[in-house]
């Protein structure tokens, strides 16, 4: 049964952190697109916004015991940093990557909740 619960825990941690950086990577688009009067408020909003995802990413760590999660937290420590340099050439890398780690720690999960006949 801890199994199981903890594969949920991943699973929904996982999915869900995916997510926000899918629109991360749609914000990061929007940026570095923008004029440069314009960017020094948009840059406040997403740095505003990735503090808030590595919040999330750090209870999801804590929830599921999953030392992944903190790769994810360095990958977008290391976004807010070039950020903070307004130097944006590679941060869709950086946010793929995440994304890759990201999938990384839920697929496990994900394979023992097919298992279980549970997805």
């Amino acid at each position: 049964m801890l199994e199981i619960k903890k594969a949920i825990i991943v699973f929904h941690y996982a999915e869900n952190i995916k997510s926000n950086l899918i629109l991360t990577a749609n914000l990061l688009e929007v940026l570095n697109n923008m004029k440069n009067e314009e960017t020094a408020g948009a840059e406040k909003l997403l740095l505003a916004y990735l503090n808030a995802l590595i919040q999330e990413v750090n209870i999801a760590a804590n929830a599921s015991g999953v030392e992944g999660f903190q790769n994810v937290n360095a990958k977008l420590n290391e976004i807010i940093n070039h950020i903070k340099e307004h130097n944006y050439a590679n941060l869709i890398t950086l946010v793929s990557e995440a994304i890759s780690i990201t999938t990384t720690n839920g697929n496990q999960a994900a394979k023992t909740l097919k298992e279980k006949n549970l997805i």
